[in-house]
């Protein structure tokens, strides 16, 4: 499912502890893991490495789980 709002986008972000905002890309943080540091979709949060999963910004929107609709 894409979201092709900005403000749905933010709504979605600021109500799931495990999204961020890098530039116009959301992060989600999948799971942390010290050895999230030796790959390549790793990101240092609060202290802690983590494996992250990049929905990036597309002419369309973003692209994310239907989950994160409902």
């Amino acid at each position: 499912m894409f979201v092709d709002s900005l403000n749905k986008m933010e709504e979605i972000v600021s109500s799931r502890a495990n999204l961020y905002w890098e530039q116009f890309n959301v992060i989600e943080l999948v799971k942390k893991t010290p050895n999230a540091a030796l790959g390549k979709l790793a990101r240092f949060h609060e202290g802690e490495w983590w494996k992250v999963k990049i929905y990036h910004l597309t002419e369309d929107g973003w692209r994310v789980p239907k989950s994160w609709l409902s």
